[in-house]
């Protein structure tokens, strides 16, 4: 079988050159279509997944009794509103545009021969998780505090959690200073570069492998792409997934004040319990991630661009 497209611009055919999508149109979309999809089902995965990853010992069975005991099905929306629906909103929007844009601006240097088109598009998914990680930092503390307060587990409506989870920012601000919003940030940030890196990168081998078998220039069809995404975003799971554990150590509320270190926390899991012990922390939360991820990869990369294409058509029709 053929080498993927995107390892080298030398011997293979060109692929067709893209019509660049328009930034500030893919921001609202991507807005629109995150946060769709993180009410319907992401928001719970992610819940179930940081549950996991904080509370290793409980099984998914009990985390889900602990999330929804108090309060019914509601409480699966626990840190969704506000900050779980500012971080939809302002991951799928701050992202799109990062993405198209870094896209537009490597497209010179498709032209000119010097990457090729799936390299690009490789790049433009990193650099898009880059602009997205520095934003959404913040967001994501101030949900994990929420998440994994236990006082967000007792019985109260679903306004109470509301009026409670909008409270947590300003805890976190008189207790901590400002500066704690940003505690994880640099760790996150990096995260999102190398999960959206390796999202975009198995996505593009998995097209390539599956369906266009070394030909840039065969058309795939939206099943295709669709399929593809899910197993890239399955892939980058298992690539980034320790990281992700870490980011949920330091973010949780039981460390609130605390200096989490990432050597520390490592060199703490190894000495309680050896290899086995390590690589259990590392994959903590698997399952939802994994599928967390899978669909994250799906509707963004793939829904996203689905959505723009409609978009295109409705535009170009009037």
């Amino acid at each position: 079988m053929s080498s993927p497209v995107f390892l080298t611009t030398a011997g293979v055919p060109a692929a067709p050159v893209k019509k660049m999508q328009n930034p500030q149109v893919k921001f609202f979309i991507g807005a629109g279509v995150g946060w769709t999809y993180e009410f319907a089902t992401g928001h719970f995965l992610e819940f179930i997944k940081v549950m996991k990853q904080t509370q290793s010992h409980k099984s998914y069975l009990e985390l889900t009794r602990d999330i929804t005991r108090s309060k019914g099905i509601i409480g699966i929306w626990d840190g969704f509103f506000p900050w779980g629906t500012v971080q939809a909103l302002a991951k799928g929007s701050v992202f799109s545009w990062g993405q198209a844009f870094s896209r537009a601006q490597l497209s010179p240097l498709v032209k000119q021969g010097h990457i090729s088109d799936r390299t690009a598009e490789i790049m433009s998914g990193g650099l898009g998780g880059g602009v997205q990680g520095i934003v959404l930092s913040p967001t994501l503390l101030l949900k994990t505090r929420v998440m994994t307060d236990p006082v967000f587990r007792t019985k109260m409506s679903g306004w109470e959690t509301i009026v409670k989870s909008g409270k947590v920012g300003m805890n976190v601000i008189r207790n901590e200073g400002v500066p704690a919003l940003m505690k994880g940030s640099m760790v996150f940030s990096l995260k999102r570069v190398a999960d959206w890196s390796t999202r975009y990168f198995f996505c593009v081998v998995s097209e390539d492998y599956m369906y266009r078998q070394g030909d840039p220039n065969r058309k795939i069809t939206m099943s295709e792409e669709l399929a593809a995404s899910l197993v890239g975003g399955t892939l980058s799971c298992l690539a980034t997934l320790p990281v992700d554990v870490m980011v949920a150590q330091i973010q949780q509320a039981s460390k609130a004040g605390a200096n989490v270190g990432i050597v520390a926390t490592f060199k703490d899991e190894y000495a309680k319990g050896g290899m086995k012990r390590l690589v259990g922390f590392s994959m903590g939360g698997f399952v939802p991630r994994c599928m967390h991820v899978a669909f994250t990869t799906m509707v963004m990369k793939t829904g996203c661009s689905a959505v723009y294409s409609m978009y295109e058509d409705y535009t170009d029709g009037n």
